[in-house]
This record gives structure tokens, C-alpha cells and sequence, in this order.
């Protein structure tokens, strides 16, 4: 397995990463087919970006975990805070594609992003209804902070993680 940074050169393993996550009840991936190189050029201005988004977001830079030439996960990291981020959707966000679930890629992804970007401590957080990401942000040196209900996110637990 290896990372790498969001870059239209991924679109040609995108497409099926992206129906397989949607298919799955991931919406953010709806529409990614019809243009994979359109999603992967957003996502690279986006982690260009020095300031707060509209809507709230947030810079971000996304890498994907791929092994033998397909996408198994990916994971954000938010550049800089606010409310949101610090208790409802943490400062790094993953997902892994539903067949590749079980095999330590989210787990592989989280400890990549902790040993080679994180600089200060971040805030991770998962559905308190999500056991599996739960034990991989505990596995990865996760600091439980304790629960916190959003409208938009539901009940989630929050983690602190630092770089080890």
C-alpha cells in the first residue's frame, strides 16, 4: 500500500472507488463519475487554499490509500478550526472502500497521516454507532475527549491525536 495526494492523474481509479463508496451510502461521492478529473482538480484548490471556504469548510488536502492500482481509502485533513471542526467533524475525515473494509487500510491511512503530516494535535471523531473506526483511532494513540451532538452529524466521540 502506498499514499498519495489527491491529483487528476488518480481519475482513471477513482471511478470505481467512487461508485463502490456511493453505492454504499457515501454520498460525497455523488457525481464523481461523470468526472473524476473535475472532483480530483477541486480537491487539489482546495488544499491550495489559505483561507476558510464558503459554507464553513475548510482547506483540506486528501490523499488515497492505493494498492495494486486501485484506490482502497481516503482520508482529509482540515486545515485550521472552528466550532465544527473541533466537536463535530474533526480536523481528519476517512472513509475505506466498502470491499477493502476489515484489512487495516483506515488504520494504515490514520498512522501515515499522524507520522507524516500532523505538526500539533488534531481532533478525530466517529459515529458513536461506528465500533471500527472507533478502535482505529484508539489503536493509532487516540485520546478520548468524550461525546458531542450535532444537528448535521449526530452523536459523534471525539479524539485528540497527536504526531508520536
Amino acid at each position: 500500500m502506498e499514499v498519495l495526494e489527491a491529483s487528476p492523474d488518480l481519475a482513471p481509479m477513482l471511478t470505481s472507488y467512487a461508485r463502490e463508496c456511493l453505492e454504499s451510502g457515501i454520498p460525497k461521492y455523488l457525481g464523481v463519475e461523470q468526472s473524476p478529473e473535475a472532483y480530483l482538480s477541486d480537491l487539489v484548490t482546495r488544499s491550495k487554499a489559505t483561507s476558510e471556504l464558503p459554507n464553513g469548510y475548510l482547506p483540506s488536502t486528501t490523499y488515497y490509500c492505493v494498492s495494486d492500482s486501485e484506490i482502497l481509502g481516503a482520508i482529509r485533513v482540515r486545515k485550521g478550526s472552528n466550532a465544527h471542526v473541533e466537536n463535530a467533524i474533526g480536523h481528519i475525515g476517512y472513509e475505506t472502500r466498502p470491499s477493502a473494509r476489515g484489512k487495516g487500510v483506515a488504520s494504515y491511512l490514520l498512522a501515515w497521516v499522524r507520522d507524516h503530516v500532523v505538526t500539533d494535535s488534531v481532533i478525530v471523531t466517529c459515529s458513536i454507532d461506528n465500533p471500527a473506526s472507533q478502535k482505529v483511532i484508539e489503536n493509532c494513540g487516540g485520546e478520548y475527549l468524550g461525546i458531542f451532538t450535532d444537528e448535521s452529524e449526530g452523536t459523534v466521540r471525539r479524539y485528540r491525536l497527536a504526531r508520536t
